[in-house]
């Protein structure tokens, strides 16, 4: 059960410390907040703490309590106000109905009773405007919520053409705008992490949030302008505003960006999103709208490039956009990095290009839809290149969506490089080794690389760059520099002949093993053995 809030005033003591033991016994319902021993002081308490219900005398010092409740009945109309007087004068009591005083008690005896039953009607009246003022409140809603929806669905139409701007005319008293379309802007305000959003709130939470948003906007346009708002998408609020200063195009931008701000401010105060903002060139009549709109949109397309602060795209006032053809450089460096990919490619040979086409996107602006497509195609180039290297498991290719941002966009473009790359990269080790295995075991043998490829399931000229790249050391001098070390260990035994040496390496060749010896350990077998073991 609700409590309520009271104030009590008097200028006796003895009835303030009465009412006080009062509450203190009926603290389930009501809460005495404050005191006061005179009107002049009541007031001042009044307005600082809005009390449910007021219980005053009549005769104070100074001013009076009627003359209080006169003053305060216009600052807190929905108090309501008890009298508590020791006179039972009739002049007192018609001017108590005049200003619809609730209760007129006489306090001399002061009686508990008469105070809880007026206290109890008075709480009765309180709540019955609470249900009434709550009704009110979810039929405005309702109706709004329907006239936003019913903005939207004719909007929506105009835009598409599927509405002529004459047809449209019929609709704008349930639509609550004006039927005279003079010069205005087109207003698109767009969440920034809409992916983001959904994954927040559910279904419920999103209406109510979107619904908020479209109040703030349309309170923030209607404090520089006139004009009126709707949703287009989900994600997407279009406004119309008419501005003060239309005919000056420099003082037009200055005042949209202000709005803008505005809008981006009020919208992350009151419901706590980031969004960005876009406008259109000054534009006339209801036939213009999808024009204006599409140039708004246009305008937007940048937003794809900023993320976690609001930003506000008016013509001439944003950054400026290098010109040329930034999509076919892009092109180009994907189809180069599609060339350099590889089993052995490490990540790190790959950022820099990466870091360029990133670079180049945001300075050239590719619009969203064609950077989005160049990204999701040269995903699916890297998924066909990497196909053939029969990955364990097979990395997931998770095509960027489109309302995600380039940021969003291009850490699932990375994420993808670096677990095909890391997945070829861990097998890499494991067949290297496998490979290294193989060598120690037959070392005695004469070793070529085809035979060691086919031992690792590889091709040779693969397994021949694979065990370069893993060991900074190809794979012939890799064998010799083995065989020579298993050379010196035998020496280490007893004392072999060359020839004896080199048939239990594996090399037939007596001469060219010495000629190996002293390449990696400047003296011949013999020499090495008497100067070192």
């Amino acid at each position: 059960m609700k409590k309520y809030r009271c104030l009590i005033v008097d200028d006796e003591d003895l009835i303030i410390r009465s009412l006080e033991q009062f509450f203190e016994f009926h603290t389930d319902r009501y809460e005495l907040v404050g005191k006061a021993y005179s009107g002049k002081e009541a007031i001042d308490w009044a307005m600082q703490l809005k009390p449910d219900i007021i219980l005053t005398d009549i005769v104070m010092p100074g001013m009076n309590g009627i003359e209080m409740i006169e003053t305060l009945k216009g600052k807190l109309p929905g108090t309501i106000f008890i009298i508590l007087t020791a006179y039972s004068d009739f002049d007192y009591a018609k001017q108590a109905i005049r200003m619809n005083v609730k209760d007129y008690i006489v306090k001399v005896p002061l009686s508990e009773d008469d105070i809880f039953q007026a206290l109890d009607r008075a709480a009765q009246t309180l709540h019955e405007i609470e249900v009434k003022e709550a009704e009110l409140r979810k039929l405005n809603t309702s109706r709004l919520e329907n006239m936003y929806r019913f903005r939207r669905q004719i909007i929506t139409e105009l835009l598409q053409g599927d509405l002529q701007p004459n047809q449209l005319l019929r609709h704008c008293d349930d639509l609550k705008i004006a039927p005279n379309l003079n010069e205005y802007c087109c207003v698109l305000i767009e969440l920034d992490d809409y992916v983001g959003f959904k994954k927040q709130y559910d279904q419920v939470d999103q209406s109510v949030i979107r619904y908020g948003m479209l109040n703030v906007a349309e309170e923030t346009l209607s404090s520089k302008g006139s004009g009126f708002v709707c949703e287009v998408k989900d994600n997407l609020i279009m406004g119309i505003v008419t501005l003060p200063f239309m005919e000056s195009n420099s003082r037009l931008n200055t005042q949209c960006m202000e709005l803008g701000r505005e809008l981006i401010e009020n919208i992350q105060k009151y419901m706590k999103q980031v969004v960005h903002v876009s406008f259109s060139f000054k534009y006339q009549g209801w036939d213009t709208m999808p024009s204006a709109y599409r140039q708004a949109l246009t305008q937007l397309q940048d937003a794809y490039y900023f993320t976690g602060e609001g930003q506000v795209f008016v013509n001439g006032l944003h950054s400026m956009v290098k010109p040329g053809d930034g999509e076919a450089q892009i092109k180009e460096w994907f189809q180069e990095i599609i060339r350099r990919l590889a089993p052995e490619t490490k990540s790190e040979e790959l950022k820099g290009i990466l870091s360029r086409i990133a670079f180049h996107a945001l300075e050239h602006r590719v619009p969203h839809q064609k950077m989005t497509g160049l990204i999701n195609h040269f995903m699916s180039l890297i998924q066909q290149k990497v196909s053939v290297w029969k990955l364990v498991p097979e990395p997931l290719l998770v095509v960027p969506e489109d309302r995600m941002k380039f940021n969003e966009q291009w850490k699932k473009v990375m994420g993808y490089m670096d677990e095909c790359l890391s997945q070829r990269q861990a097998p890499a080790r494991s067949e290297i080794s496998k490979a290294k295995q193989y060598i120690e075991e037959n070392i005695a043998l004469r070793l070529t690389l085809d035979e060691v490829a086919e031992y690792v399931s590889l091709v040779p000229s693969y397994f021949s760059t694979l065990f370069k790249k893993v060991e900074n050391e190809n794979f012939v001098d890799y064998v010799n520099r083995r065989k020579i070390e298993k050379a010196v260990a035998l020496l280490k035994e007893r004392d072999y002949s060359n020839l004896q040496l080199s048939k239990l390496v594996g090399i037939q060749n007596e001469r060219y093993f010495c000629t190996l010896f002293k390449h990696f350990f400047g003296l011949p077998p013999q020499k090495f053995r008497k100067t070192y073991l």
